[in-house]
């Protein structure tokens, strides 16, 4: 049986957002050997938010691994004039432009024709080309159509990318020692031209391999973190760069330097700084980390959920082993459900409302009996918009996690809406599982 003990804390969360200047400061310590590149994403659809712009995010991330600095991402219409001024914008600095979009079968696609005409060419037939398209629909069972011969009409004036994923070739024009990098804006065929094409060559002329080394925190808002690193490490900002990420996960610092000895050093330094905030330096979620404690120490853990619906659930199921550690758990949404699957006293539930540190705590405790579980997570708030009452605003969240001989409650006070305030809730009672666990080693 559980102990009445209650570990209580009242956390006021602050998302903060990134200080532009900095950033812009931290792009001018390029090394002067870096290649620089912009992105220039065409398409209506990225604009009208029908399409999510995956493709300059995975850009990015793989010219990053090959030591090529992103320093602007641009979206646009599929408009003459749109293209024309973003290829005018290029910075002067920009070794590398990547376009993709626009290129296909149908009249609305304007970007193949617009850019070999601002480089001063003129689209031809290819028959080398339009044989690779018969190529691909003959391996399908089809006959390209009219509309589809419009695929081997290419620039004179650039070399051709081969698209081994459909029919749409790609481009390089070179221009003032810029090459502008043109392909489909399909996402697998624009990743698989710059696997297998492009970013192969361009790594030979890289000379900047920076490493990059990244820390994961919960439960310290962005001034915070920012205010210890400065106090020991002023200096930091002057020998590598670094980045606040704020996020609904928590906060991610990413550190990045040439020196990789000084990357490596400086990410030990904030990891003591930080303590118990810190939860992984790689890409483990929360819920995976408190798995695998959970696995090393032979735990079952369970779960209540109320204003949460089953996220706290969804999260721990979504890893891979962990139904050797969960077993059941609850969606326990009304007072009924409360009473009837857990035992919660009504009277409890009468006094004090479903919000409230009294009601999380028999939950767990109920949870707890009912289970046999070693650890059990209870949840219960207002994510809003409606439901606030006097005393109790949108967003207000009590969890409370019972393990061994002790209840460990939290109270919570963030408001970004009805989704994220689920989804902080669930990760906030997965990180109370993670320190409930660590001070217990």
């Amino acid at each position: 049986m559980v102990n009445n003990v209650w570990d209580l804390e009242i956390i006021p969360v602050a998302v903060e957002t990134q200080d532009f200047a900095s950033l812009q400061n931290r792009k001018n310590m390029n090394d002067h050997n870096q290649k620089i590149a912009e992105i220039i994403n065409i398409g209506d659809e990225l604009l009208a938010g029908h399409t999510v712009n995956t493709n300059a995010t995975w850009m990015s991330k793989e010219l990053k691994n090959i030591g090529v600095k992103v320093i602007k991402h641009v979206v646009i219409a599929d408009e003459k004039e749109a293209i024309i001024k973003a290829l005018d914008q290029v910075e002067k600095a920009t070794d590398y432009i990547f376009i993709t979009g626009g290129l296909g079968p149908t009249e609305d696609d304007r970007t193949k024709a617009v850019i070999t005409s601002y480089f001063g060419g003129n689209l031809v037939f290819s028959e080398e080309a339009y044989k690779w398209v018969e190529e691909f629909f003959k391996k399908r069972g089809r006959i390209p159509s009219e509309r589809n011969k419009g695929q081997a009409v290419i620039p004179d004036n650039a070399e051709r990318i081969i698209n081994k994923m459909g029919t749409a070739s790609g481009m390089i024009f070179r221009k003032d020692e810029k090459s502008f990098f043109v392909m489909p804006g399909v996402p697998y065929e624009m990743q698989n031209m710059m696997t297998e094409s492009i970013l192969p060559e361009l790594s030979k002329y890289s000379k900047v391999l920076n490493t990059e080394l990244q820390i994961n925190t919960f439960g310290l808002p962005e001034s915070e973190i920012a205010d210890r690193i400065m106090a020991v490490m002023p200096d930091i900002e002057k020998e590598l760069s670094i980045g606040y990420y704020p996020s609904v996960k928590g906060i991610t610092l990413r550190l990045g330097g040439s020196d990789k000895l000084k990357v490596e050093e400086a990410q030990m330094k904030i990891q003591e700084l930080l303590g118990d905030s810190v939860y992984s330096l790689l890409d483990e979620s929360m819920a995976e980390i408190v798995v695998n404690l959970c696995k090393d120490k032979g735990l079952i853990i369970t779960v209540a959920e109320s204003c949460t619906g089953g996220a706290i659930a969804d999260m721990i199921t979504n890893i891979s082993g962990s139904s050797s550690v969960f077993k059941e758990g609850f969606i326990v949404y009304s007072n009924e459900a409360k009473i009837r699957s857990l035992g919660v006293d009504p009277h409890i539930l009468d006094k004090y409302g479903a919000v409230s540190a009294e009601t999380v705590e028999a939950m767990v405790k109920g949870l707890k009996n009912k289970t046999g579980a070693d650890i059990a997570i209870g949840v219960s708030g207002i994510a809003g918009p409606d439901g606030a009452t006097p005393g109790k605003p949108v967003g207000l969240i009590y969890l409370a996690i019972a393990y061994k001989e002790k209840i460990h409650i939290q109270k919570l006070d963030f408001n970004r809406g009805r989704k994220k305030n689920k989804e902080y809730a669930a990760r906030a009672a997965l990180n109370r599982v993670r320190l409930t666990l660590i001070d217990d080693e």
